[in-house]
């Protein structure tokens, strides 16, 4: 009721801004400490035999039946300790829920007689239920020494601007004190009393649903006002600390567990129905949002601005998502716990609920090159594993049915892995085709860095037409789902920085002699589009229109690759530098303007010197270019992530990537860890 607790809410209040203002700029555990302690939990098991409410609590079941701890100042730890003490016992049956509470005290006072007056102005004892857990439409229950009841219903807490219905009387409530001393008499010396209640569960039913059910968690505290002294302010003294003087804060109530087990005759040990750490954080970033509105009359509109620290976040499940939405006077927020396959979401109302989300899906693939003399048996046996684990399809490099029918069996996507750019294949009939470097030197005859360096010219006539054929040629092999683009560039003008030493090189800037494509079919094209021969650039590094005009010639390749393969039904993804700004400035490639199903940023750490987090930096641009179109797949070298293996995984899942592809592994062990990862992070592979 509003006016019962005004005079607390408004201690508590004041209670409130104080703290906010010696704590303003900490972090919210710290900040909300007194309102985030670990909930007590209780189980609660059936009777054995007949309860009857007198209020001794002398019945067999009683007796076997474990006590609460001792009540404590509402405000928590720190608080001065109560003078009398004070503990519950639950029990239950299909019935009803039993509540036994002992209170002693040396001067057993009652003075009020009527239903429903404010029993809190005597010394009473108050039951706080909420058998859903959700925070809205709970249950209070109080009563004096004489055994008079005050029973009210509210639709939601007070801070919330929560309404009492008074005109709700418990159906069916059986209540019984006993005192052992004497009522209002002040001379003799007592020593207890102690209540008994059967609250029948029909009485708590909402919605048709009813809440007494074995293994079910119910949310519920007990409270003592206790008047000391005349004049002075009542004690708040309770079974779950609050954290300020406010009882109607039901996630900070104790957890209720009905056991299936008759008392006595085992025992069950409590397990908190949710991932406590989530809980935590939630309950804390609705404390701050409650704070907020009184000091701003406005709600937080993002996770970003509740400045979350490492304290508050490490502790959070595997893949856990924040979200915040808000407006200026409503919010909901919510922590996903991916193992459980649900969120736990908050409003502004104080409605806490858990949704079940969909898990999310994931791919999940491996290049692999092609060796006949392992023989069937092995890949037999190596791709049910790749199933088993998660990997859901492979990259090959080459060509042959008989391994691609097995991939096929095993429930995996077989796609061909065929390079693009660079084709030696073509030296004899072509030799014309080849890029030229800025220094005059062809692919042709004077590769860069490795002899395997033969990469064409974009803009050579037949050369966009001949690798479109060719990998349409490829794609309706038998057993071929899609084609896989590798080396869809220029050579690296800019090598990771890890192979600088291999070469003797230091490529600190842009260098001629792997600056391409300076063909004649290229400077004739780019004089008619602009009127400069790119030769003749002073700083043809810093030349905008020289730079764009290379990096649209790579995308008008794979244009037409992607048309030719699409407009025959099949798939088509492409290998490509991180970034895709590193991509731009390393090699001329610009595949955030390609039209592809799917695009695999080699995303290799140990090339640039780079740890694990730099894979989330580069996953995250890279979803963000595409945005949406296709899908982003990570390419880890799985020798640079071997020991942080976890933390690469959480770094590209994390920052958005739809799975991941491995080069150079894993092996049998790390399959299974990748497995064991996937499900911890409760990913559902795509078929």
């Amino acid at each position: 009721m509003k006016k019962i607790v005004m005079r607390k809410q408004l201690i508590g209040s004041l209670f409130a801004f104080a703290m906010a203002g010696q704590l303003w700029g900490q972090g919210l555990y710290e900040k909300y400490e007194r309102m985030l302690t670990l909930p007590e939990g209780y189980v609660c098991y059936r009777v054995d035999g007949k309860i009857k409410v007198d209020g001794k609590l002398n019945e067999a079941d009683w007796q076997k039946a474990q006590s609460t701890s001792s009540f404590v100042d509402i405000s928590g730890e720190g608080f001065a300790k109560p003078c009398y003490d004070t503990s519950a016992k639950m029990l239950w049956d299909d019935n009803y829920l039993y509540v036994g509470a002992v209170l002693q005290e040396d001067d057993i006072k009652a003075k009020l007689s009527q239903r429903d007056t404010i029993i809190y102005y005597d010394n009473d004892f108050e039951v706080f239920l909420d058998p859903d857990g959700d925070g809205q439409n709970y249950f209070e229950i109080e009563t004096n020494a004489k055994g008079v009841i005050f029973d009210l219903m509210l639709d939601k807490p007070y801070r919330s601007g929560g309404n009492f219905m008074i005109q709700w009387d418990c159906p069916g409530l059986q209540l019984a004190i006993h005192r052992e001393g004497t009522l209002n008499k002040s001379k003799d010396k007592d020593k207890q009393w102690s209540v008994e209640m059967a609250i029948p569960h029909k009485a708590l039913t909402v919605n048709f649903s009813n809440p007494a059910q074995a293994g079910n968690c119910w949310r519920i505290n007990f409270s003592r006002v206790q008047w000391l002294k005349p004049g002075q302010r009542e004690e708040n003294w309770v079974w779950m600390p609050t954290g300020r003087i406010d009882m109607h804060m039901p996630d900070r109530w104790g957890f209720l567990y009905l056991s299936d087990k008759v008392v006595g005759t085992g025992t069950d040990s409590f397990k908190y129905p949710y991932n406590m750490a989530a809980y935590k954080l939630l309950w804390a970033m609705f404390y701050a949002q409650l704070d907020n509105y009184a000091k701003e009359k406005n709600y937080i509109r993002s996770k970003e601005n509740f400045f979350l620290t490492e304290a508050e976040l490490k502790d959070l499940p595997a893949g856990a998502e924040i979200l915040v939405e808000a407006t200026q006077r409503t919010f909901c927020m919510s922590v996903s716990v991916p193992e459980e396959k649900v969120r736990y979401v908050v409003d502004h109302n104080g409605r806490f609920t858990r949704e079940a989300i969909t898990p999310r899906q994931v791919k999940n693939w491996v290049w692999m090159r092609i060796n006949k003399e392992k023989g069937d048996a092995y890949y037999k046996k190596y791709f049910a594993l790749m199933k088993e684990c998660g990997i859901s399809g492979v990259m090959f490099e080459g060509y042959d049915e008989a391994t691609y029918r097995m991939c096929k069996e095993a429930g995996l996507e077989a796609h061909y892995w065929k390079w693009t750019m660079n084709r030696r294949e073509v030296r004899e009939t072509h030799p014309d085709w080849f890029a030229v470097n800025r220094k005059g030197e062809s692919c042709y005859d004077k590769p860069a860095y490795v002899d395997y360096y033969r990469f064409l010219c974009p803009n050579h006539e037949g050369v966009a037409e001949y690798l479109a054929a060719d990998y349409l040629k490829e794609a309706n092999l038998p057993y071929v789902d899609g084609v896989h683009l590798d080396y869809v560039r220029f050579p690296d003008v800019v090598l990771p920085v890890s192979l600088w030493k291999n070469y003797g090189i230091e490529q600190t800037s842009e260098l001629p002699e792997y600056d391409y494509c300076y063909c004649e079919v290229c400077r004739k094209m780019f004089k008619e589009q602009t009127g400069k021969d790119p030769l003749e650039l002073k700083y043809p590094m810093e030349d905008q229109s020289w730079i764009n005009f290379r990096l649209d010639a790579i995308t008008r390749v794979v244009n037409k690759i992607t048309q030719t393969i699409k407009a025959d039904g099949k798939r088509i993804s492409a290998a490509v530098f991180p970034g895709p700004s590193m991509a731009r400035k390393m090699v001329r490639q610009d595949w955030g303007q390609w039209s592809l199903d799917a695009y695999f940023p080699m995303i290799y750490n140990g090339f640039y010197y780079e740890g694990p987090e730099w894979i989330g930096r580069s996953v995250k641009e890279s979803v963000q270019t595409i945005n949406g179109r296709a899908k982003i797949y990570a390419g880890l070298m799985f020798p640079d992530i071997k020991k942080t293996f976890e933390q690469a995984l959480d770094e590209a899942f994390n920052n958005g990537a739809s799975g991941v592809s491995f080069f150079d592994g894993p092996d049998e062990e790390y399959l299974h860890k990748f497995k064991a990862y996937l499900d911890k992070r409760g990913f559902e592979v795509a078929k």
